[in-house]
């Protein structure tokens, strides 16, 4: 019985010396209002290019996509199998309460099983460079693209994707949310 209640009291001052759990502190870097409704942005390049392009919806996004130019680009959908390749121009805005230091933007090419994509780090030289984005700025990003692009396409069926995958400002990289219409047969993870 002594050897119990040695055995408890130790226990009890181990216990009583450890330092309480801390609570996580809230990230106040994070925290960020919008202002107004989403634009709903401009679509322009070759016809059967802009059939297939869905600006993703994200009312959450600091950032958004105010217009999308594919004037360069291709997409060739056959035997169930897609090549593309993107160009485009980018106008973006800043439509948060904090200065943007860098973002993630990407171009998709998806069909209902996968996507072929093609992301962009933001206009060039944005990382690390003294690049930003005030709030209400706007900025136009080209160039986006690059490499060119292959994969599957069930059915033939493909869209092409624009969202913003990422913002940074100082302490914090916040992901937005994507609503993809069912309609749309494609699926984002």
């Amino acid at each position: 019985m002594k050897a119990l209640v040695s055995c408890l009291t130790v226990l009890l001052l181990v216990s009583g010396n450890t330092p309480p759990a801390q609570a996580p502190q809230t990230a106040d870097s994070c925290h960020f209002t919008v202002s107004g409704e989403l634009a709903k942005p401009t679509i322009s390049g070759p016809e059967d290019i802009t059939a297939l392009v869905h600006v993703v919806e994200q009312p959450d996004s600091p950032v958004e996509i105010l217009a999308i130019d594919f004037k360069d680009s291709w997409v060739s959908i056959a035997h169930e199998l897609v090549t593309e390749q993107l160009r485009c121009t980018m106008k973006i805005r800043n439509r948060s309460d904090q200065r943007v230091k860098a973002l993630s933007l990407y171009v998709m090419v998806a069909s209902s099983h996968s996507g072929v994509g093609t992301g962009l780090g933001g206009p060039p030289g944005s990382r690390g460079q003294g690049w930003s984005l005030a709030p209400g700025q706007e900025a136009d990003i080209t160039a986006c693209g690059g490499a060119n692009g292959s994969g599957g396409a069930p059915g033939n069926h493909v869209r092409i994707l624009v969202y913003v995958d990422g913002v940074d400002w100082d302490g914090c990289f916040y992901v937005p949310s994507k609503r993809l219409p069912y309609e749309l047969g494609i699926f984002v993870h």
